[in-house]
């Protein structure tokens, strides 16, 4: 498949300028057609980014840093900001909410109802440099990923989770920590874009 077809689906840099998505060729930042994007002018882009197809994202604030994937059906909602860092991976139908409900019974629920009978809580979510979230898994607000944080498929988070471990389960509970040597690969991959 030549990259022409390959890349056939995703928004033109001519549409991702028209929709608020400034420099997007030179800073190579591709979003699929299918993608919704509530508030494109409440997102930090890096470069290097890819939105894969049918992506929802409906935030007050996102910071995506630089070499970003969300891949395909993620879902990212909330009042609260949410902060990706370099090199880090959203896996397919990972959802990450800043804001939720009031589940406890004391408050109404849903956004048809005046706020003033709703206890939305809203606190911000930070997904650091080189974490990795597997497939499947939720991110609830006020969550931390520490840096090199991998994520294993179908996990809820809720709450920090320390730098470099490997964490899965519901809720997630460190397995073990998570080798360091992609900060080698890291250190080729800029020298390779000095060349």
């Amino acid at each position: 498949m030549t990259p022409h077809r390959l890349n056939a689906a995703f928004l033109t840099p001519e549409d991702l300028e028209a929709i608020g998505v400034f420099r997007a060729k030179e800073r190579n930042i591709l979003v699929h057609s299918t993608a919704v994007i509530r508030d494109v002018d409440a997102i930090e882009f890096g470069e290097n980014i890819r939105i894969d197809p049918f992506v929802v994202i409906s935030c007050n604030q996102l910071i995506l840093g630089d070499n970003i994937h969300l891949a395909t059906g993620c879902g990212i909602f909330g009042a609260a900001r949410i902060s990706i860092g370099d090199f880090a991976n959203v896996s397919g139908k990972v959802f990450i909410y800043s804001s939720s409900d009031d589940y406890s019974g004391k408050t109404m629920t849903n956004p048809t109802v005046p706020i003033q009978f709703t206890g939305v809580q809203h606190a911000e979510v930070s997904i650091g440099r080189h974490a990795i979230v597997g497939a499947g898994s939720i991110i609830l607000p006020g969550s931390t990923l520490g840096e090199g944080v991998a994520i294993g498929c179908s996990s809820l988070v809720n709450g920090a989770i320390a730098p470099w471990t490997i964490s899965a389960g519901v809720p997630a509970k460190k397995i073990r920590n998570r080798e360091r040597k992609l900060l080698e690969h890291e250190t080729a991959y800029f020298n390779s874009k000095k060349l």
